[in-house]
């Protein structure tokens, strides 16, 4: 508009190239009403989901967007995508004092012999291989190559969203996902966590524990009436079936709901019987970092070989199972995520035998020079039988974890264990020095994940 001279025009070419004002820094007295948002504790779930191509990120995107970097299509792409549930390595110190199972000598090392279990171990070696076959479903896919008699197959499922089925949007939110395969089964928080995300070496009692070392009374078809290491503890970790989805995020609480028809036998096994079992839970938003969990679980079992037939439970006999339990799992929000809470309260029976099993721990960052200490302590117990006394189990584990980065992590344990059967008159294997759930343990971990 109108004419310039030459000097105006000089000016308006300068200020044209000039590069552009770098924006104002913030002050370090920020007005309150924008608050400066430190980043998630190092190895937190928050912290893995900024991952890019990790599996927390990936869920978190719903498989869509999350590889927009070079490095990430290179490892990765949304058909195929390979990672790292956990790689472990430990070493134990048990001073458990086990003696000769049989008097023969253990010439041909077949391990006749019971011997304390000091030493290195891999505790874990698993991998995974996701991604998205169509625009309205995923796969996942986990194997373990830590055991040393086979490779074995956690996790193979398939999930379905509503949202992106077009002839089931109607349904959305109500039912959100449908999952089909071998999968963690939707009851308890520790015994649905991979192993990439425990908190603890250990899992608590009521999916680890074994009932070799502990006595029971006749006719008590044991923990695991299936006989079958796959299958072991008070809840199995992982079952073939069905499981739906439903959420009403609309309502107060947010309530979601998580079902499953599954075999009851465990991974790795087809069903010995007709019979499906069902387990599921409500997930509860009671405030800004709680989530409170009711669970249920309902089955049978059929008794059978290998197990051993007594007077009261012969075998080729069906066993109802029950579980029902309560569970939470708080992470305050105004102790910007470095305290963390949990616990979990379950009961159940097999065939009349009635169990219950608590534990409840604590994390936490106490050392702000220290972001990525984390001491830890938890403290649980399982009565094996309510209605025997001195039936009851008790373990305290002290320790702490150190994360080298957000993949790395190092963990010690020191575990204080107590098993009530000892210095029982009729108790044959559940006291005595002999029974490793009476002696403490200490185990060391370092842990790769992504």
């Amino acid at each position: 508009k109108g004419i310039i001279n030459r000097s105006e025009y000089e000016e308006i070419l300068k200020e044209a190239s000039a590069p552009p004002a770098a924006p104002p820094t913030q002050s370090a007295e920020a007005p309150p009403d924008v608050p400066a948002v430190s980043p998630p504790p190092v190895g937190s779930y928050k912290d893995l989901e900024r991952v890019p191509g990790g599996i927390e990120n990936l869920r978190k995107a719903g498989y869509r967007n999350v590889f927009t970097t070079l490095d990430s299509v290179l490892k990765h792409n949304e058909r195929v995508s390979l990672g790292i549930v956990a790689l472990k390595a430990q070493y134990n110190a048990d001073n458990t004092d086990r003696k000769p199972s049989s008097t023969t000598a253990d010439t041909s090392d077949n391990q006749g012999t019971l011997r304390d279990e000091n030493g290195f171990r891999v505790r874990a070696a698993e991998i995974y291989v996701t991604g998205r076959l169509t625009p309205w479903s995923t796969y996942y896919f986990e194997v373990d190559f830590a055991r040393q008699s086979e490779i074995t197959l956690n996790s193979m499922y398939m999930d379905f969203y509503a949202k992106d089925i077009p002839y089931l949007q109607s349904l959305y939110p109500y039912v959100s996902k449908i999952r089909v395969g071998q999968f963690r089964e939707p009851f308890g928080i520790e015994q649905g966590t991979s192993q990439g995300l425990l908190d603890f070496v250990n899992r608590a009692y009521y999916t680890d524990l074994r009932t070799s070392g502990v006595s029971m009374r006749p006719g008590d078809p044991t923990l695991n009436p299936f006989g079958k290491d796959n299958s072991s503890g008070f809840l199995q970790q992982l079952d073939i079936g069905i499981e739906l989805t439903h959420k009403a995020p609309q309502l107060p609480l947010e309530p979601e709901v998580q079902w499953a028809v599954v075999n009851g036998a465990g991974r790795n096994f087809n069903d010995n019987n007709a019979d499906k079992d069902f387990t599921g839970r409500l997930i509860l938003t009671p405030t800004e970092g709680m989530k409170l969990y009711f669970a249920g679980y309902t089955g049978t079992s059929f008794f059978t070989a290998p197990n051993t037939a007594t007077a009261t439970l012969p075998l080729n006999t069906d066993v109802r199972k029950t579980r029902q339990g309560v569970m939470y799992t708080y992470i305050p929000p105004f102790l910007d995520d470095l305290v963390k809470l949990q616990g979990e309260y379950i009961e159940g029976q097999d065939a009349g035998f009635r169990r219950r099993t608590w534990y409840h721990y604590i994390l936490f960052r106490p050392l702000p020079f220290l972001p990525n200490f984390e001491p830890a302590y938890r403290y649980e117990e399982f009565t094996v039988d309510t209605n025997r006394p001195d039936s009851t189990l008790s373990r305290h584990t002290v320790g702490f974890n150190y994360y080298f980065h957000t993949n790395v992590k190092f963990t010690l344990n020191y575990e204080f264990r107590h098993d009530g059967n000892e210095g029982t008159p009729s108790v044959t294997t559940g006291g005595g020095v002999a029974n490793a759930n009476n002696q403490n343990f200490l185990t060391t971990q370092i842990q790769f994940r992504y």
